[in-house]
């Protein structure tokens, strides 16, 4: 059976220096990496920079991936840290500018109060919570990814992220409420 090597093999490769399978790694991952560096920074040219300074760390810590079927949550998390790490470092604040277009399921109750809501404003509140509640928010509506793929990628239980989830969009709906108030 011919085809592409799935990622065990190409592992292997990239671990005795075969820098094809390496590259062959990157291209079916990098997207990955970009939208968790993304979802944290929501800055598109941070997020280029944190993807690909996610794969120096892969290259560098392959021989420590004990699991190739976790590379993708393994990925996940290096960019994650690395962005999050980016942030503390150089005290960076999403851009309201250039945030992500949130695109919220029609089925869930809290749909008309954070779809009336100016982009400006949701983006603003969005910096205001903590960093695991916005996470998952911007996981489930930036990235729609159901909340078994966020278990994946965060080895977080879906049970407990659905709770960030419900409680990042309460939270934000208070804060804008209340930031409403005040004007």
């Amino acid at each position: 059976m011919t085809g592409a090597p799935d990622d065990e093999a190409l592992i292997r490769q990239a671990r005795r220096g075969d820098h094809e399978a390496f590259g062959r790694l990157v291209e079916r991952y990098y997207r990955a990496a970009y939208a968790s560096a993304y979802a944290v920074l929501g800055n598109a040219g941070d997020a280029e920079e944190i993807a690909q300074e996610t794969f120096v760390q892969v290259y560098e810590k392959l021989d420590r991936l004990r699991e190739p079927g976790a590379l993708t949550s393994w990925i996940w998390r290096i960019a994650r840290d690395s962005a999050l790490k980016y942030i503390r470092k150089n005290k960076r604040i999403k851009p309201v500018g250039d945030a992500p277009d949130l695109k919220l399921d029609e089925d869930r109750p809290h749909e008309p109060l954070v779809a009336a809501e100016d982009k400006e404003q949701l983006m603003a509140a969005l910096t205001e919570l903590p960093d695991e509640m916005r996470e998952a928010v911007l996981m489930r509506y930036w990235e729609e990814l159901e909340y078994e793929e966020m278990a994946e990628r965060t080895g977080v239980s879906a049970t407990a992220l659905y709770q960030r989830v419900c409680r990042g969009l309460k939270r934000l709906r208070e804060t804008i409420e209340r930031k409403d108030a005040l004007a």
